[in-house]
Parts: C-alpha cells; sequence; structure tokens
C-alpha cells in the first residue's frame, strides 16, 4: 500500500489533507526517537480509517505469556487538528484528550507525555510516548488503566509497518 503500511490488502480511507511538518511541529513540538517518521506519516495521512479491519500482535516485538494480550485490532487514526478542520469519521488527537483527561487528574499527568494517535473499536486508545517513541495502548473500560498501561510496539514505524489486514 505504501511504506507507511507493508500489507497490500489494507484499506485505510477517510483520511483528511496531510499536514505540512511546520504544522505538526507545532501540534507536537516534542522531539522524540521516530518522530521523522510520525512527520512524514501525517504529511500524507492526516487519520484515517481501516475499513474492514486492522490488526496487530504484540509477539512481533515481545514476549507474550498465555495471559497477555497478543492480538490488537485498530479500527483508525486520529487527525490532528489544523484551523478547525474536522470529520465526520474520524476522532481528533485534541478531542480524544480532553475525553480522557476528564477522567482523572492521573489521566492528564499521563498526557503530558502521550498523545492518542489511534484507537479500537472498543474506544480505547493507542499513545506515543513523547519521550521514547514507544506505543502505548490503553483501555478506556478498565477504571484502573492507567495502571495496566500495555505497551503494544517500540516504535512508531513499527506500529504501522507491522498492521495486518487479516488475523493470523
Amino acid at each position: 500500500m505504501s511504506k507507511f503500511f507493508t500489507d497490500p490488502h489494507l484499506k485505510f480511507e477517510k483520511s483528511l489533507h496531510g499536514l505540512t511538518s511546520e504544522e505538526i511541529n507545532t501540534f507536537i513540538p516534542q522531539d522524540f526517537s521516530g518522530k521523522n517518521f510520525f512527520i512524514e506519516f501525517y504529511e500524507h495521512f492526516n487519520g484515517g480509517y481501516f475499513y474492514g479491519g486492522a490488526f496487530i500482535y504484540r509477539d512481533n516485538f515481545y514476549k507474550i505469556e498465555d495471559n497477555d494480550y497478543n492480538l490488537m485490532e485498530i479500527e483508525s487514526f486520529n487527525f490532528i487538528p489544523i484551523n478547525d478542520v474536522d470529520s465526520p469519521y474520524l476522532l481528533s488527537v485534541s478531542d480524544v484528550l480532553k475525553y480522557r483527561c476528564n477522567v482523572s487528574k492521573a489521566f492528564l499527568d499521563f498526557s503530558q507525555l502521550h498523545i492518542p494517535f489511534a484507537g479500537d473499536a472498543g474506544d480505547s486508545d493507542y499513545w506515543i510516548n513523547l519521550e521514547t517513541g514507544k506505543i502505548k495502548y490503553t483501555k478506556s473500560t478498565d477504571i484502573d488503566c492507567l495502571n495496566n498501561i500495555i505497551d503494544i510496539a517500540p516504535s512508531f514505524c513499527d506500529f504501522c509497518t507491522n498492521i495486518q489486514s487479516q488475523r493470523r
């Protein structure tokens, strides 16, 4: 499909117009490992929706125990809201931050070092750590979700290039 997604069967649609690197850096000024790939992605796709589903397996990167999450579903990437742009299909990074930070002060603290860039169909979020570039997951239905953060991928590039259209 592209250098961002290696599975040719993925259907990634409903993206808004890509942004400039200046717009992205204004919204996310932190410099983290893998930020260049993140910027390139958002220059091409400002968010997007996976028609037909998309999946990633944590065991591509980490040793998984029997009771650990492995198969993870991805519904969409959030868009970066520049110039009051909106989408009937996608959530904005800002809206997700607002919803999650209203839950607790702990989420407010968490959001100082993480940006929610994607979500699943269960209203849970994928976050990029703004210091390390590592990808994390929080399950929104888990009241104690900040004590149960799940490591997903070592980088945004690893996350994107390992997304699949089918389950194993």
